[in-house]
This record gives structure tokens, C-alpha cells and sequence, in this order.
């Protein structure tokens, strides 16, 4: 009876401890707090130490993916229409003073050429640039030199996934994607729902066995949803959010690995695709927080939400462990205030993270200016173009450049005004 009871007691603690041991481990797992309820004014000096500027010209470029500063280039990944349909990605090489050069890599169907870049800015430390078409991969130098090509989709290979390649992992990896956009009509409903059983968000593809060897979130777990999922790398690693899920999950070559946890609170709800359908068009006041971007340093995650229709910012400090909503923006740095703040700070317009400073796209300098000058006394302003040459140099660029192009367009023009901000 001893032997038993001791037996039993053992049994009881090992349970007890298990279940420890499981709890501990769910709550070391970050949480990410996002509360449109309770929300500050982003002040962009307590991030950011000082901003530069400068004017990238003689192209015309959409939807930029990527963007990096080299010691004597800047290179670019962006659409080269504004069409959905016939758009295709380039790589845009400027010099320092900003001037256009080429576009890096030969465009077209023969060796060395691609018909677009599906895997946005990649580049290994040793500055060669990875590209990935629809059915090639190609590692290019930074001076367009071909240093290797090969098919990665061969003709004779079929694959269950009808997904677009989006990463190159450790040179012999390809990601595949399968895009969750939101539907527009019925029909595309019908269509999710019939690649459900088959289909995954991820698919790893092996170029030297030139086949799938794993496959994330199985799409039947979502056919009736709609999804607000994101992706972004950090350090080598590929991070996506799922929405269903409400994690940041750390992919490797054949498990998810959870990085953080999303807390939306009251209005963690998703939307099916036949209530999507139902609401088009009309003017519903969503009461669920719809996820949009993210990415992360080593101090931050940073990323933003919409609520209601508006646009909001978290960061959440990994130091500290608190995130703080944001819904508007004072740009005490630019000098702008919170007059047209979150415009100019806003993913929408090609927010691109850096370890140590972001790059964001001045949508129209000159407004920008104006703000500034409107808002400041003679004596102020003139100060400001002491300290801010650079800005005021490429100000009066601009200026010019309106006054003799007729038909001059701020919003898609020639020429294209970056800002790094750096953080402190």
C-alpha cells in the first residue's frame, strides 16, 4: 500500500510539474498589445536621433519593395507601371548624387535575363544580390556581373502549389507563397474554397531535389476567412504573422517557431469572406482591428493596424516589454509637427527598416516645405535652412523642376525624396 501511494505521489508531482513547466512556457512568449482605445502621439524624436534627405531622379517607379544605401550606389526594387496587370519589379541602381544609372540585370527570357523580381531586396553579406523570377533564380553582383543562374521550376516538375516565389533561403531554398488577398467577387471565394484541401500559405521548394519538402498553414484551416497575414525578415530569418493564429511565427526549413503573440483584445474578430461580400461598398464601421505591416530591429517591433478605417502605429520595446498605440504623429524632426504627421510617416508609402535608421518616401517635398516654412517665423525659418541645407537645397530642386515641366505631378513624377531617419 506504501509502495502504491508512493507511486501515486510520484505520478502527482510529475503532472504537476509538466503542467508548470507548459505554462512557463506560453507565458515567456512575448505579447504584442494592440488597444485603438488607448492611444498616444507618436513624438518621432523619442525613436530617432536626426533625419537626412535626399532626391532620387530621372525614373519613374511604383510600389517600391526595397531600397539599400551602398558606399557609391543606391539600389532599388520598385513596379515600373502603374498597372496592376503589366507591372513587373525592377532593380534601380542611382549613384550618390542621386541620378538614375540603370536597372541592374538584363530584362527579358535569355541567360542572364529576368522577367521581374519576385523576391523584393535580398542580398547576402558579401553584397550579391539574389533575384527570383517565375521560373528562374540568378545571383547578380552589385555591378550587374551574372554570377549564377539556374531553372528552379523545370518544366518537368509539377507542383501541387500554385504559389508565387518570394525567398531565397541559404542559396538552395525557395519559398513559395500562395497570395490571400481579399477576394472580389464569388467566384474567387469558390475558388479558395476549392484549393483548400491541397494549397498551404508556405511551400519550401529544394532546388537540388527540384521538389516541395515542407509546407506552413494547410489553407483549409482558413477557407472561409479573410485574413490580414504579414511578412517581413530579420536577420536572415523569415517571420510571418497569421492572422488566425494572432502569432508571429519564426520559420525555419521544416517547423513554425512562435516569436511573439498578438493581443487585439475586445475586438479580436475575423471576418468571413461572404461577410467581405457583403459589406462592400458600404460604409460599416468594422469593430476588429485589421493587421497591416510589421517589421522588427533589435530595440523594436514596429508595425501598423487599421481600426474604423484609420491608420494606426505600434511599437512595442522589447526592453521593456510595452507596446504603445499610436494614432497620430508629431514629426518634431522635420519640423512639420502633427500637421499631415502620419502622412509622411506611414507604411503605405514604402517604410523600409534598417538596424539603425528606416527609409520613408516624402510623397510631395514641397508640401512638406511649406508646412515648415508656414509654420515658423522669418527668424525661425531661416535657422532651419542653416541646419537643413540638404532639404532645402533639394526644396528649391523641386521648386524648379514645377515651374518648368508642364504638367508636373507631386504625386508620380521624375524625381523622388527619401528620408532616413536614424535611430537613436
Amino acid at each position: 500500500m506504501k509502495i502504491f501511494i508512493g507511486i501515486c505521489f510520484f505520478i502527482l508531482l510529475s503532472l504537476v510539474g509538466c503542467g508548470d513547466k507548459k505554462g512557463k512556457e506560453v507565458s515567456e512568449v512575448p505579447v504584442i498589445r494592440l488597444d485603438p482605445d488607448h492611444v498616444d502621439t507618436l513624438k518621432v524624436s523619442d525613436y530617432f536621433s536626426h533625419i537626412d534627405g535626399f532626391v532620387l531622379r530621372d525614373s519613374i517607379f511604383y510600389n517600391i519593395q526595397g531600397f539599400q544605401e551602398f558606399p557609391d550606389k543606391y539600389i532599388m526594387v520598385a513596379a515600373d507601371n502603374a498597372d496592376l496587370i503589366r507591372r513587373k519589379r525592377r532593380i534601380y541602381v542611382f549613384d550618390k548624387e542621386g541620378d538614375f544609372q540603370q536597372t541592374l540585370g538584363a530584362v527579358g527570357r535569355g541567360p542572364g535575363e529576368h522577367l521581374g523580381v519576385h523576391n523584393g531586396l535580398q542580398l547576402t553579406d558579401d553584397s550579391v544580390l539574389h533575384v527570383l523570377d517565375n521560373t528562374k533564380y540568378l545571383r547578380y553582383s552589385l555591378n550587374g556581373e551574372v554570377l549564377h543562374e539556374e531553372l528552379w521550376l523545370p518544366a518537368s516538375v509539377r507542383l501541387r502549389s500554385a504559389g508565387t516565389p518570394i525567398y531565397v533561403w541559404r542559396d538552395s531554398l525557395i519559398v513559395l507563397s500562395t497570395s490571400d488577398a481579399r477576394s472580389g467577387s464569388r467566384k474567387m471565394i469558390r475558388w479558395h474554397k476549392r484549393g483548400a484541401d491541397t494549397t498551404h500559405i508556405f511551400d519550401i521548394y529544394s532546388l537540388k531535389n527540384q521538389r516541395i519538402i515542407h509546407s506552413f498553414f494547410p489553407r483549409k484551416e482558413y477557407a472561409d476567412l479573410i485574413l490580414c497575414n504579414a511578412l517581413y525578415e530579420y536577420k536572415d530569418t523569415l517571420c510571418f504573422y497569421y492572422d488566425k493564429d494572432r502569432i508571429i511565427y519564426q520559420l525555419s526549413t521544416d517547423r513554425a517557431e512562435v516569436r511573439y503573440r498578438l493581443d487585439k483584445g475586445k475586438y479580436d474578430r475575423l471576418q468571413t469572406r461572404e461577410e467581405f461580400m457583403q459589406v462592400q461598398g458600404k460604409e460599416v464601421p468594422y469593430r476588429r482591428i485589421d493587421f497591416e505591416h510589421c517589421n522588427e530591429t533589435d530595440k523594436y517591433v514596429i508595425g501598423s493596424y487599421y481600426f474604423k478605417g484609420k491608420f494606426y502605429i505600434f511599437i512595442y520595446d522589447k526592453e521593456t516589454e510595452i507596446t504603445k498605440n499610436y494614432r497620430w504623429v508629431n514629426n518634431d524632426l522635420l519640423g512639420t509637427g502633427t500637421e499631415g504627421g502620419i502622412r509622411w510617416f506611414n507604411w503605405n508609402y514604402g517604410l523600409c527598416f534598417k538596424q539603425d535608421y528606416l527609409w520613408m518616401i516624402a510623397i510631395d517635398w514641397i508640401k512638406v516645405m511649406g508646412i515648415v516654412k508656414g509654420r515658423s517665423t522669418a527668424e525661425e525659418w531661416e535657422r532651419y535652412c542653416e541646419e537643413h541645407p540638404d532639404f532645402i537645397r533639394y526644396y528649391n530642386e523641386l521648386l524648379r523642376d514645377r515651374e518648368d515641366e508642364e504638367g508636373w505631378d507631386t504625386e508620380v513624377g521624375s524625381k523622388l525624396f527619401i528620408l532616413k531617419y536614424y535611430f537613436k
